[in-house]
């Protein structure tokens, strides 16, 4: 007999959950009714069948999806909390570098989106510490996407063949 996955099933159970708890107004948790709880239901179901499964495959997409509904929820109600787009970069970056331990390979692929990612957190505080050099400021602050697309180029036409 065949091996059903386990993903399906957590997620229509997932998904009778939280429609059960719409459903009486049973409220375990703040926002449990919105879009954000069930992008981190989907990433729960992902891990939780990724891990049972033996499945590494399902590592990062279970990530992203948590990540970004953990981040979607908290973002509104922690004031700290960052709202720009480093702030996805992180979760990404989390996601690629959880796999890779789990596959034992493939590191820098992660630690050059963390890397991005800080770029992109403290780029305000990096451009006012170089204002001792105010005429390049300007310049780097207007064209630094370019750089990130030479250097997405640069990956992309020296990347190791496997």
């Amino acid at each position: 007999m065949k091996k059903v996955p386990l993903l399906p099933s957590i997620i229509i159970l997932s998904f009778g959950i939280f429609y059960s708890l719409q459903k009486f107004n049973i409220e375990l948790i703040e926002n449990q009714n919105s879009w954000q709880f069930i992008l981190i239901l989907l990433g729960a179901a992902f891990l939780i069948s990724g891990h049972f499964d033996k499945d590494n495959s399902a590592i990062l997409p279970g990530i992203l999806l948590l990540g970004l509904g953990l981040h979607f929820l908290l973002h509104a109600g922690i004031s700290g909390w960052p709202d720009h787009p480093a702030a996805i970069l992180f979760i990404l970056a989390i996601g690629l570098i959880l796999t890779s331990l789990k596959l034992k390979k493939g590191y820098a692929s992660g630690i050059l989106v963390l890397i991005t990612g800080l770029f992109l957190h403290f780029l305000q505080s990096i451009s006012d510490s170089l204002s001792v050099v105010e005429g390049i400021v300007p310049l780097i602050e207007t064209y630094w996407p370019f750089l990130l697309l030479l250097l997405g180029i640069l990956f992309l036409l020296f990347r190791k063949k496997s």
